[in-house]
């Protein structure tokens, strides 16, 4: 998604691209995205957004890596205009993992566009003139690497190919050609998404009744008519829904996500209702169906959580007060404080406590 700076007012308000030298003109309603996207992909707890990498790109990474996320600005000088043009691609994560280095670029559209390949390398071309070493540069000669790219479309279309390709050719030199895997989003179903260990991605399934709601949206029946289909997608969707929130439990109950990871993702998905509702008319309270049957999954493991530490927290106190205890008699019955540390792990300033409020005489 390619968005320019329309304001420098703060908040900084984006908007889509308006034109471009390789494309057809975007259409500016387009939900989104990016805020969502980035929400679920630097959570803080790594091991989804590992998982998802490895999956997509076939890797082998680590839990222990370390992702870092790169500035997804890339500035351009119009020379009609005399300015800069700021553009931002979606994702771009470096992963270090001991001595390997991975750098990924990732792509989401909700709609398949032809010219996506000349945007992806040409995101991946900036990124790389951005982090090359110009002091290696020698007899004019300077290496760059691109970041490996991938491309994310949720909207069901069939021409949407595997992979998408740009050739370069180079005057009196080798055509050099650039690829990029694609992944159709809307192929992918609950159970293939847990499968192939992509469940990052499941608030995303909403999306699948995103186009009926569209369709009805546009249509010319009356309203009586709109709002009988559009409840009939409602009901649809809160299946959807119900089944998503069905796995992201089943990824919680597995250690794969945490429960602030479980409150991102559901989050997520009551944002992308809230907006399709918005966009294509509210007909019922359906968002507010949607926050209780969300309440309905989450809230019980806030309470669950909250007995565990509860358990915890009085197993720990028990220890502590039992250590106290033994140290209290080691006390009375002379032993050194060196000894005393051994055999309890108590600080050495706790044990002093506990001298002076027994006030043994027997302490050497």
């Amino acid at each position: 998604m390619a968005y320019s700076c329309a304001e420098k007012s703060y908040p900084v308000t984006l908007k889509k691209e308006e034109s471009s030298g390789y494309g057809k003109k975007k259409r500016k309603n387009h939900i989104q995205m990016d805020k969502i996207l980035k929400r679920l992909f630097t959570l803080k707890n790594t091991i989804p957004i590992i998982d998802f990498l490895n999956a997509a790109y076939s890797d082998d990474i680590s839990y222990e890596a370390k992702l870092y996320y790169a500035d997804k600005e890339i500035n351009n000088f119009e020379k009609k205009s005399s300015r800069y043009i700021s553009f931002y691609a979606d994702m771009y994560i470096k992963v270090v993992d001991r001595e390997k280095i991975y750098e990924y670029e990732i792509e989401f559209q909700t709609i398949y566009e032809k010219s996506m390949a000349i945007r992806m390398f040409r995101y991946g071309f900036e990124r790389a003139i951005k982090i090359a070493d110009y002091n290696s540069i020698r007899e004019g000669r300077i290496k760059i690497k691109l970041p490996d790219p991938y491309l994310i479309v949720l909207e069901e279309d069939k021409n949407v190919p595997d992979n998408i390709y740009l050739e370069i050719e180079i005057p009196k030199q080798d055509t050099i050609t650039y690829s990029c895997k694609v992944l159709k989003y809307f192929k992918y179903d609950i159970d293939k998404l847990l499968k192939e260990n992509m469940y990052l991605l499941l608030p995303l399934q909403v999306f699948k009744l995103r186009r009926k709601m569209y369709d009805i949206s546009t249509s010319i029946l009356s309203f009586e008519n709109k709002k009988s289909k559009m409840i009939e997608v409602y009901n649809e969707l809160k299946i959807v829904i119900e089944d998503t929130l069905k796995a992201i439990d089943l990824s919680y109950n597995s250690n794969k996500v945490t429960l602030e990871d479980y409150d991102e993702m559901t989050s997520a998905i009551e944002n992308i209702n809230s907006y399709f509702l918005s966009m294509y008319g509210k007909y019922t309270d359906f968002d507010e169906e949607v926050k209780e049957m969300v309440k309905s999954f989450y809230d019980p493991k806030v309470e669950e959580r909250g007995m565990q530490r509860g358990i915890k927290e009085g197993i720990k106190k028990g220890k502590e007060e039992g250590k106290i205890e033994t140290a209290a008699e080691m006390i009375k019955d002379g032993e050194t404080i060196e000894k005393i540390k051994k055999y309890t792990k108590l600080d050495e300033n706790k044990i002093l406590e506990l001298i002076k409020q027994i006030g043994s005489e027997k302490v050497q």
